[in-house]
């Protein structure tokens, strides 16, 4: 049985004038359901192009991604925008609500093209909300909401769907540390309830929240495994032994 996400020697090149870069080298990995897997790494590592094909919102120029078993790379725009909304829940650092719907509208817009009735759309749209804490919020305007609540709603409307898998690109981006908190425990007790949740971001404090950390460097992966390993912790940079004696010497 296949895993859920699948990059076989996945590559993605973009041709920058006489330059090309490659944003994702020969990346191989497996998540499996149920996993709660950071992909952590700086600006320019990779990770924004492996959340974009993840998503199907890109695919690969090389290598081979499944998404459940299906080759997502072979799909055109229809197939990959079909496969969006069957499968995958986007919560992004921006919170993209829009501002004159109501929460509710909000978290029932992705259940319109679903085949579902008004009032399974809205029962459904409200028990995500409520699963987020927000059942009290049902006819607020984003507006009239906190960051860290406008954040559950855009959680609640990645939900909605009952997607396969929840992408997370850099959630607490745009939250103080206390309200960041709050959001990555609802990743953390939506993980306890089965769902798989992949974790886009570039602080390793908040990669450690995660039960595995996949690290990229220069589009590949350089730490594939526990979250807790000291190993899936950065070591900092350390000042070469020569210059290190340099320095010293001046300083006599």
């Amino acid at each position: 049985m296949s895993a859920l996400i699948e990059f076989d020697s996945v590559c993605k090149y973009y041709q920058m004038g006489d330059t090309v870069v490659k944003a994702a080298d020969h990346i191989s990995m497996k998540i499996e359901k149920g996993e709660f897997v950071a992909i952590v790494g700086q600006s320019g590592s990779g990770k924004s192009t492996c959340m974009n094909i993840i998503g199907c919102l890109d695919v690969p120029t090389s290598g081979t991604y499944k998404l459940n078993g299906r080759d997502v790379g072979s799909m055109d725009k229809n197939e990959l925008a079909e496969i969006r909304n069957e499968l995958l829940g986007f919560i992004f650092q921006q919170y993209n609500l829009l501002p004159k719907l109501s929460l509710l509208e909000n978290v029932e817009l992705p259940l319109v093209y679903a085949g579902l009735s008004r009032s399974e759309q809205h029962q459904r749209a409200k028990e995500a909300l409520e699963q987020v804490g927000l059942g009290n919020k049902l006819d607020n305007k984003p507006s009239q909401l906190s960051g860290g609540q406008q954040q559950r709603a855009s959680i609640a409307r990645a939900l909605v769907g009952r997607p396969a898998v929840i992408l997370a690109d850099e959630p607490t981006g745009a939250l103080d540390s206390h309200t960041g908190r709050e959001v990555l425990g609802i990743l953390q007790k939506l993980h306890k309830q089965g769902n798989t949740v992949v974790l886009i971001t570039h602080d390793n404090s908040i990669a450690v929240q995660a039960e595995r950390i996949i690290r990229l460097e220069d589009g590949r992966i350089v730490y594939d495994g526990d979250s807790h390993a000291p190993e899936a912790v950065v070591q900092p940079n350390y000042i070469p032994q020569e210059e290190e004696e340099t320095e010293q010497e001046g300083s006599v």
